[in-house]
């Protein structure tokens, strides 16, 4: 996910792997069937089927402190971004590998402050 402004600047830039549990739960030290199911991994962030997962950004628009009549003032150096969100299934976890990844879907959308 990353969020620009009209001259294309990159202000926020976030990615988020989820993966399910592996096999053994976290316990033990062998490995599941591959490293994507290493027993280090312990939290669940699967996408579980037909259920809707909400991930929540706070997005700060760019700003500066000035002073005006003695008094700091914030001031907002731009009042539009564009967010782009991208959800990507990649088997082996790479991101480099483009015969096996598989772009589910593509979010764009402007947000503007008055």
């Amino acid at each position: 996910m990353t969020a620009t402004l009209d001259n294309g600047k990159k202000i926020f830039k976030d990615s988020k792997v989820f993966m399910p549990v592996p096999g053994r739960m976290g316990r033990g030290d062998k490995m599941g069937r591959g490293p994507y199911e290493k027993s280090g991994i312990i939290r669940d962030s699967a996408l579980p089927p037909m259920r809707t997962i909400t991930e929540k950004y706070d997005i700060p628009f760019p700003f500066e402190d000035v002073k005006e009549r003695g008094k700091r003032v914030r001031k907002i150096l731009a009042r539009e971004m564009t967010i782009n969100v991208e959800l990507w299934y990649m088997p082996y976890g790479s991101r480099n590998d483009d015969d096996n990844n598989t772009l589910f879907r593509k979010f764009t959308k402007k947000v503007t402050i008055e």
